[in-house]
């Protein structure tokens, strides 16, 4: 498997700090992540729909500095100008432009195998390709399960894989386990509240 620039640590949990999600639960972006690097996630994607891209990065400033100083990657979402800026991880959507200079490493989003080939053939190349959507989730309403593809894109790349889509740490058992497959999470974990603690106490049980 090709070494990731962006995917590593031992946990194999994708977190999305989602900050429409966050603001509904009542938790701050800055809580969210601080219970996120106490439970042991070493990857957190800042997700953030309906904002500009100079209100996002002042958000993502402070959760940067937090979690730089624990050794946690921090992925920019859509904002590739924020992303470059910052020296920092980026994923994009399926139909998110690839600037083509972009110089940081980047993962890309899929529906269908079609959309895999499109990201497969980009220059410059992704660092891990993301495929949902698992199980009907809330923030992708209207797009198709895809878990029956799940096979054929351990085939067609040996690129890391990131599942979304409706993932909890219960249905995550029915998924395929590979070294190189990856689980994004954003509403299962508020199971045990929203709170720094309930968040730590989530990340804790994706651990070896």
């Amino acid at each position: 498997m090709p070494t990731s620039q962006i995917l590593s640590g031992d946990s194999k949990l994708y977190l999305i700090c989602d900050g429409e999600t966050c603001a509904a639960r009542g938790i701050s972006l800055s809580d969210f992540v601080t219970g996120a690097i106490s439970g042991g996630v070493k990857i957190i994607q800042y997700r953030h729909k309906g904002i500009s891209a100079e209100a996002y990065a002042q958000n993502l400033a402070p959760l940067v500095k937090n979690a730089s100083a624990a050794g946690v990657s921090v992925i920019v979402n859509d904002h590739a100008g924020v992303a470059e800026h910052l020296r920092l991880p980026l994923h994009l959507g399926q139909e998110d432009v690839l600037p083509d200079t972009l110089t940081v490493p980047y993962g890309r989003s899929t529906h269908s195998l079609s959309e895999l080939e499109t990201a497969l053939s980009a220059h410059p190349s992704p660092d891990y390709i993301a495929l949902g959507t698992m199980f009907p989730s809330g923030t992708k309403t209207g797009v198709a399960t895809n878990r029956n593809l799940v096979e054929e894109y351990i085939r067609l790349t040996d690129l890391p894989l990131v599942l979304i889509g409706g993932i909890t740490l219960d249905n995550a058992r029915d998924l395929r386990q590979s070294e190189r497959i990856f689980y994004a999470v954003i509403g299962d974990a508020f199971r045990f509240g929203a709170t720094a603690a309930g968040i730590e106490k989530y990340a804790r049980l994706w651990l070896p």
